[in-house]
């Protein structure tokens, strides 16, 4: 019903592309959008929300093959591309849902603008550990904790630093009960909402720098070999792979294949600079539901040399 309705008000499609789409019948769209409307999934109300942009985002869903790309239009800040994504989560989100959540800014002001309900059967699982430097309200724990009160859902924090010394302790900490309550359940996870960090010359824009969780030194080796930006605790170049396997083995988060395990990956990244790092984080195939704005919409296009007025024929980068 919620990708029916979607792609019938959002999308602006007709009930016959929606059914060739969904493999259905075009009186079950009917239905279906009838059903929306009477539930209250879908509220049509006059009211002073963010405009999209809709050639942009059909141009990025089909050049990498997302479910999902909402782009904030015209000058949108942050504000409106985090009052985009909760929106977008909220509809997504449902009973015995199992949701994690990253850390940074940009997830701050995501889970601030999410919509409030009371749905104790959903769970919302801290997907990293944290730092003592990243600040309050840009820490993992305390995202996660406030993530679940507005939901009225459970919480399952990660009690542990975001890296650790050496690929052993690692593994003996990841062995401890308190951990494994919560590592246990990443297998279980239903939907992922992180965030996309830039490294290089506009390193200021990773939560991983800001905080102080990666050197300069270490931040400079990285962008050497060709990285472009962080998904998650996880370096990733512009083609969408991970190379920093010295992090990764130190990492005390969900690991890269788990995170691709999950159904649900929503990335939310707005700006300009953030353009290479988006586009390489979505070409590891891992993100499927991207909100963005449309300065970094612009870049995405304009790095993948195509026309936001003419719609690719197919996808060029999938999973």
């Amino acid at each position: 019903m919620t990708q029916a309705a979607r792609l019938y008000f959002d999308r602006q499609q007709s009930k016959v592309e929606i059914a060739a789409a969904l493999g259905i019948s075009r009186f079950r769209v009917a239905r279906l959008i009838a059903q929306a409307l009477e539930s209250g999934l879908v509220r049509i109300e006059y009211r002073d929300a963010p405009s999209s942009d809709r050639a942009l985002a059909s141009t990025i869903e089909e050049c990498f093959g997302l479910d999902l790309c909402v782009v904030a239009g015209g000058a949108s800040d942050l504000g409106d591309v985090a009052r985009l994504a909760a929106s977008i989560v909220d509809d997504l989100v449902g009973p015995d849902d199992v949701v994690g959540i990253a850390w940074g800014s940009t997830l701050a002001t995501v889970v601030a603008a999410m919509p409030s309900r009371n749905d104790p059967s959903i769970s919302v699982v801290q997907l990293a550990g944290s730092s003592i430097r990243s600040g309050r309200t840009q820490d993992p724990a305390e995202l996660a904790r406030l993530l679940a009160e507005r939901w009225g859902a459970s919480h399952q924090p990660l009690f542990a630093p975001a890296f650790v010394d050496t690929p052993t302790l690692r593994e003996a900490l990841w062995r401890q009960p308190d951990l494994v309550a919560t590592t246990s359940m990443f297998e279980r996870l239903t939907m992922a909402i992180v965030g996309v960090g830039a490294l290089g010359s506009s390193a200021e824009d990773s939560s991983l720098v800001r905080s102080g969780t990666l050197t300069p030194e270490v931040v400079e080796a990285l962008v050497g070999n060709g990285v472009v930006g962080d998904l998650l605790l996880y370096p990733v170049t512009a083609d969408g792979t991970f190379p920093a396997t010295d992090l990764a083995s130190r990492a005390m988060c969900i690991s890269v294949d788990g995170l691709r395990a999950v159904r649900r990956v929503v990335a939310v990244a707005a700006g300009a600079a953030k353009g290479p790092a988006i586009c390489g984080a979505l070409r590891s195939g891992i993100v499927r539901i991207l909100v963005t704005d449309a300065a970094a919409a612009e870049a995405i296009v304009a790095i993948e040399g195509v026309d936001a007025n003419v719609r690719p024929k197919r996808a060029r980068h999938r999973a």
